[in-house]
């Protein structure tokens, strides 16, 4: 739908572009208005000299809304169609990409860039003005003046999906030639990258490029937080490079058949300008086990240039995830909405719950249900336990004593195998009371999971004492699997846990360092009596600080020197007394 913007105070009117930015357009309308100073057109337009005026995350997005009368739509239709912000939404949550969205709406955008991982990518935080001049030249004849892309500003755009060819790019924003300026692209203006254009355009380079491209304008039409789960997209990437055979069936990483692909993909990023410092192959691998691993990486291009490697297009990636399982208990909804029971399966339910219930009012038998089920008779009684009935005993192997004695050893949580030893049976006879004794078997399951847990906690609490000298990355090492089944069952008490030994200042042993510096200071400062002495040299306190430059710490702070101060001491008083230099703490 076409918009005229109506500005409260102006009667000019201008009507959006294809793919227009929201700083193109107030740059165009600038120019349109003759306002003259560049600040007269962002108070008109926001109320504020210098806020509204940023180029790729503006601000007092609802102050323009109000003065504008919502011709270019509502706050988030602006942020969401016409600035950079939707392109980072996608790997984050909703809460983030809520605050991202209010803070462009509001005053400022305060930290946000840190929030959205630009500050912490090493990739930096800024976006260059890109155009291309095949773009200027066509927008010049047909509209008079030309306009920036919202397409072509993206992070991971670098060549123009129209005519192919290489970006170019206007520093003024970046290099604060023009921070609070409205400007628009020009031949004049913008300049080559040699990286860029040095690729043919029928290179395998060229190629990596446009898919980039192509990708990065997908990414900013995915709902925001749609790939916010690290954990799903590891698990989406092991088993693309599983398919792939470049894992092993543990999930290790064939590494020697990996190194090409790595090579290949730090070649393409060499021409990518804000990831060329990251085209080397050790870089990359550590990137990928990061990837591998579930932890989350800071900046969207990281993810995208992984899945621009090995995948397809953005939609085989997020069918792929969308086919993995929750992670952390996150669960997507249009995967809840997939019926998952047969119903083939519903009337095998019902047809039991109609047995069982003339099973309890005595109407069949346990032998006659399991015939009218086409089931097995302790299948049946199985059932029959889990609605809380007690199937009749028909003991073969177990007397009343032995029937006891398992019961008691399950109760208390015994292993089936410590059972079945114990009343010389079977783990399957055992397994068969444990299903047939209502509530038995989750009491004997709960019971386990205590044993477990206690066991797990003891063993991770009888590290803890070790934080201070090995830190929380090696107490994993130490005991894998006590981390590993409380990070999978007990998570609540492993984080209480780890934010204790978080707070706990790692010991550096300071106490034991300032005393062997002690001792070292003191031994120094005989040394250098002994050799004022041989050289006849009359001893002061300057006189050794000239031989001994540390001692003016011991000067200043005496109390933390007893030993030198002593030793200080007994070599001042030595020579104005005339007697022999002490050498006990020499000779200790």
């Amino acid at each position: 739908m076409h918009r005229i913007a109506e500005i409260v105070g102006s009667s000019i009117g201008l009507e959006p572009l294809e793919d227009e930015t929201f700083f193109s357009w107030c740059s165009r309308y600038h120019r349109l208005a003759a306002n003259g100073l560049d600040r007269a057109t962002c108070m008109q337009l926001f109320g504020h000299p210098r806020f509204g005026a940023a180029h790729d995350l503006p601000s007092r997005i609802d102050e323009f809304v109000k003065r504008s009368h919502g011709s270019l739509g509502d706050a988030e239709e602006i942020i969401l169609n016409r600035t950079v912000l939707p392109f980072y939404l996608p790997f984050k949550s909703l809460e983030v990409s809520n605050q991202a969205i209010d803070a462009l709406r509001g005053d400022g955008i305060g930290p946000l860039k840190y929030r959205l991982g630009l500050l912490t990518s090493g990739m930096g935080a800024a976006h260059p003005l890109k155009a291309c001049p095949q773009c200027i030249q066509n927008d010049l004849t047909q509209h008079g003046w030309s306009y920036w892309r919202r397409s072509q500003q993206l992070p991971g755009v670098w060549i123009c999906l129209k005519h192919h060819v290489a970006l170019q790019v206007s520093y003024l924003k970046v290099e604060q030639v023009a921070r609070f300026s409205w400007v628009l692209p020009s031949l004049a203006q913008c300049e080559r990258i040699e990286l860029l254009e040095e690729i043919s355009g029928e290179s395998t380079k060229h190629t990596w490029l446009h898919k980039l491209a192509e990708m990065s304008c997908e990414l900013v039409s995915c709902k925001a937080a749609e790939f916010k789960d690290p954990g799903r997209i590891a698990q989406v990437f092991k088993l693309r490079l599983a398919n792939l055979g470049l894992s092993h069936a543990s999930g290790q990483v064939r590494w020697r058949e990996m190194s090409p692909y790595l090579q290949d993909l730090a070649a393409n990023l060499a021409h990518v300008p804000t990831c060329t410092q990251q085209a080397a192959e050790d870089l990359l691998r550590t990137q990928l086990v990061s990837l591998l691993s579930g932890r989350t990486l800071a900046h969207p291009l990281r993810y995208l240039v992984w899945i621009v490697e090995w995948f397809d297009d953005l939609e085989a990636f997020r069918i792929s995830y969308r086919q993995t399982l929750a992670h952390d208990g996150d669960t997507d909804p249009e995967l809840m909405c997939v019926p998952t029971a047969d119903p083939q399966g519903s009337k095998l339910d019902h047809d039991r719950m109609i047995v069982l219930a003339r099973v309890r009012e005595g109407v069949l038998s346990l032998t006659a249900a399991a015939r009218q089920l086409e089931v097995t008779y302790a299948t049946v009684a199985a059932w029959a336990a889990s609605e809380q009935m007690i199937p009749p005993r028909r003991p073969k192997k177990l007397d009343a004593g032995t029937w006891r004695q398992a019961l008691m050893m399950l109760h208390r949580g015994d292993d089936k195998a410590v059972v079945a030893k114990a009343c010389v049976v079977s783990q399957v006879t055992v397994t068969r009371i444990l299903r047939n004794v209502p509530g038995l078997q989750d009491h004997w399951h709960q019971v386990r999971h205590d044993i477990r847990r206690n066991s797990a906690r003891q063993a991770w609490q009888g590290l803890a004492a070790l934080h201070v000298h090995l830190g929380v990355k090696a107490l994993r090492r130490l005991e894998p699997a006590a981390y590993a089944w409380l990070y999978r069952n007990d998570r609540e008490w492993l984080k209480a846990k780890l934010a204790q030994l978080g707070k706990l200042k790692p010991a550096n042993h300071a106490a034991l360092k300032m005393e062997y510096a002690d001792r070292r200071m003191a031994i120094a400062v005989q040394r250098a009596a002994l050799s004022l002495t041989k050289a006849a040299s009359s001893i002061s306190l300057e006189v050794l600080k000239r031989s001994v430059p540390a001692l003016g710490k011991v000067v200043h702070f005496p109390e933390r020197w007893p030993v030198t101060v002593k030793a200080l001491r007994a070599t001042l008083a030595a020579r104005k007394t005339g007697t022999p230099l002490l050498k006990g703490l020499l000779d200790d």
